[in-house]
């Protein structure tokens, strides 16, 4: 979580958030970083800063299942993260079933604690997919003083090696993954 002087940013996993704290930084905004334990991935309910807007990134559930095993095998599984422990898999289409069958829904039932239910969403959900424009939006929405400028130009931070760890998906487990995650897929117009 960042806090910033107008503003909240929830950081969802997997959604560019280490960009995007990198680039608010890089627009000007001075900020505070707010974990608990460590953890910078702080939901609605730990939220120190509830009267200011408060804005959060997701991602399209194929893609994120993509990203999070890459994410992994590059930099290492958590034996203290329940889903690393039961999932892990140096196969991607294996992680990702295993995924299915042991925590159906998962990155749905997850949003809900970093975005709000649907009736009572935070002020502005973004788009991984949208990255740079909806992180002006949002800056802007809460009414930020920022350059813009450095966001714009910012280049990617903590990817994966992607080529290293190719993940393909089959197509019937790609609609397995959109069938499993599909309130996030109606939720946020990704049908």
């Amino acid at each position: 979580m960042l806090i910033l002087p107008k503003s909240c940013f929830l950081h969802v996993p997997k959604t560019g958030g280490t960009w995007v704290k990198k680039a608010i930084a890089a627009a000007g905004i001075s900020c505070k970083d707010y974990t608990l334990s460590g953890d910078p991935h702080i939901g609605l309910k730990d939220c120190p800063c509830r009267e200011k807007f408060k804005f959060a990134f997701v991602r399209h559930p194929v893609d994120l299942y993509r990203s999070y095993w890459q994410f992994k095998m590059t930099y290492g599984w958590d034996s203290d993260n329940q889903l690393d422990r039961a999932c892990r898999s140096d196969n991607f289409q294996n992680f990702v079933r295993q995924v299915l069958n042991k925590f159906p829904g998962v990155y749905s039932k997850s949003l809900a604690g970093f975005v709000g239910e649907t009736d009572n969403e935070i002020e502005f959900v973004g788009k991984y997919e949208n990255l740079i424009g909806d992180l002006i939006t949002a800056l802007r929405s809460a009414g930020e003083d920022f350059n813009e400028q450095p966001i714009r130009t910012l280049p990617p931070h903590n990817v994966s090696n992607k080529n290293r760890f190719p993940a393909i998906y089959t197509s019937a487990l790609e609609a397995e993954v959109k069938k499993a995650e599909h309130i996030t897929m109606k939720r946020f117009s990704y049908e």
